[in-house]
């Protein structure tokens, strides 16, 4: 074992799978790896679906969970947490007292995964929902789009400006908040524009040009990286503009159609 495997970083993923392997647990190690972290994983839910659509999903009992986060956190100095899928109000407390549990200098991101990408199937029980608010506290950075700014805030957001959603969430005890803005655009073709926001006010990101497809596991990559950015060390608003600008590499070089469905990324590295 040569001395940069000894010495590399540990990132966990708390998320659901994907036997198609575009989003959940299996993108978020291979984004760990990226940025030179081992990626460690605690599953939430076993999620059949495919570049097609989610077809079902079933959660792990919360002993199941409790164990496997227990696991590597006895054995690894965790360095950055990404939390994905969450489908219930009892993995919820799970997760909470988990990462109550953890040094408060470990960044944790959010992506609240609560609908598949494709619109078809909800992954999160009403149970869930009710208990999402909770993981404010233990919460670095939550990152939703649209749709789940929607539900977080239990209202409408089609009316609002996408900076008093950000001022709505942070309201509700999220310490920063990522507006993904891409289900907010009235034209696909329109730049894809962000929105973050802190105890310091709300800032409209830099917009970046939209990509042909619907591409799957985008947000799952985006939060991961996220994650590392800042377990590297830069500011919270630095490591956003980085992983955003990550994912954009990714996008403009690693898409295919590999499937019969959504697009997804296929390998996560800049090497050629």
């Amino acid at each position: 074992m040569n001395s940069l495997e000894k010495n590399a970083p540990v990132a966990l993923s708390i998320a659901g799978t994907d036997p198609s392997g575009g989003a959940g647990i299996n993108v978020d190690t291979q984004v760990f790896r990226d940025f030179g972290f081992h990626g460690a994983a605690a599953i939430t839910a076993v999620v059949w679906q495919n570049t097609q659509g989610v077809r079902g999903w079933r959660e792990l009992e919360p002993r199941e969970l409790r164990e496997q986060m227990r696991a590597v956190a006895d054995d690894f100095d965790i360095k950055a947490v990404k939390v994905g899928m969450v489908p219930t109000g009892d993995l919820i407390v799970e997760v909470r007292e988990f990462l109550e549990s953890l040094d408060e200098s470990v960044p944790v991101v959010f992506d609240p995964v609560m609908v598949g990408g494709s619109g078809d199937r909800a992954l999160m029980a009403p149970t869930g929902r009710r208990a999402l608010e909770s993981l404010s506290r233990v919460t670095g950075l939550v990152t939703p789009n649209g749709d789940e700014a929607k539900e977080m805030l239990g209202n409408s957001t089609g009316s609002q400006r996408p900076q008093t959603i950000v001022e709505g969430l942070l309201q509700r005890g999220w310490k920063r908040v990522l507006l993904k803005g891409g289900h907010l655009r009235a034209d696909r073709k329109l730049p894809v524009v962000d929105w973050y926001g802190d105890e310091d006010g709300v800032v409209e990101l830099e917009g970046v040009e939209p990509v042909e497809w619907d591409v799957r596991g985008t947000g799952c990559q985006l939060s991961s990286a996220i994650a590392a950015e800042r377990a590297l060390g830069k500011p919270w608003l630095e490591a956003v503009e980085a992983g955003r600008a990550y994912l954009q590499r990714l996008l403009a070089t690693r898409t295919s159609a590999l499937g019969k469905g959504r697009p997804m990324i296929v390998r996560v590295s800049d090497d050629e």
